[in-house]
């Protein structure tokens, strides 16, 4: 064959093969993964050897084996998970409590316990032995006004930190007067790494929380919240809470 007309032919199948490629759907990837964001907070979400673990990832994880969805998790600062998933950066976040600018809901399977820590040296057991201390909440949290209204009426100044941990190991080496915390992971935090710091109980209120989508997700949203539901039901949530935490999550919900 002559070389022109080698140099036609090559020419002809490279251009043939690379229309080809064009009409092909790319392999999934974890970029096509439903994304979600997530703070540290065992044993809910968190970070081992490399890979996120807890009674949250799991289910979502589960949630999405139901719905034929792979997953992607990133852990962030809470307020930078807040505002990767507000931009569209990632689909969800994690265990957060109702907002307008995102989509959740209906179906919960966690709640956040408002619940004041203090410290094991001061003797404080009662709300009032908090006046005008310093009481530590988290930043990008959503709290309820009732709360709010009661460290208000204790006048009591609000400092915020970046995450439950950071608030308590603030609370126990004496730099504020209280934590609002929750109580099952604090709990589990503060056995941990042996915390002078204990919970004035009952807990002040409880909230339910979400897997919060961003806006634009609303049929990703719809996906996962049915399959959440359908985890509820047939008792799979429950075995995932008594897995990591010797507890069904019935037990919770039936006392909210």
């Amino acid at each position: 064959m002559r070389p022109f007309i080698k140099r036609v032919l090559y020419r002809a199948i490279r251009c043939s093969v690379f229309s080809f490629l064009l009409t092909v759907p790319p392999f999934t990837t974890a970029d096509d993964a439903a994304s979600f964001c997530f703070n540290d907070w065992p044993p809910y979400a968190m970070m081992a050897g490399g890979d996120a673990r807890g009674v949250t990832v799991e289910i979502v994880r589960r949630a999405a084996g139901l719905i034929g969805r792979e997953t992607r998790f990133v852990e962030r600062e809470w307020s930078e998970c807040l505002r990767l998933v507000e931009d569209g950066e990632l689909d969800a976040v994690l265990d957060a409590a109702r907002r307008d600018a995102y989509l959740q809901g209906p179906t919960s399977f966690n709640s956040y316990t408002d619940t004041f820590w203090v410290g094991t040296r001061g003797n404080i057991n009662r709300y009032d032995q908090l006046k005008g201390g310093k009481i530590a909440l988290v930043e990008g949290y959503n709290y309820a006004d009732s709360l709010l209204e009661h460290i208000e009426s204790l006048q009591a100044r609000i400092v915020r930190g970046a995450d439950d941990p950071t608030n308590i190991r603030d609370l126990a080496s004496g730099e504020i007067d209280a934590a609002v915390a929750d109580l099952a992971s604090t709990f589990a935090f503060t056995r941990e790494h042996n915390l002078p710091v204990h919970p004035i109980l009952p807990p002040f209120s409880v909230d339910r929380l979400y897997v919060s989508f961003n806006r634009q997700k609303a049929e990703l949203q719809r996906e996962f919240d049915r399959a959440f539901a359908r985890l509820i039901e047939e008792g799979v949530v429950d075995e995932i809470y008594v897995k990591h935490i010797g507890t069904p999550y019935s037990s919770f919900s039936a006392a909210q």
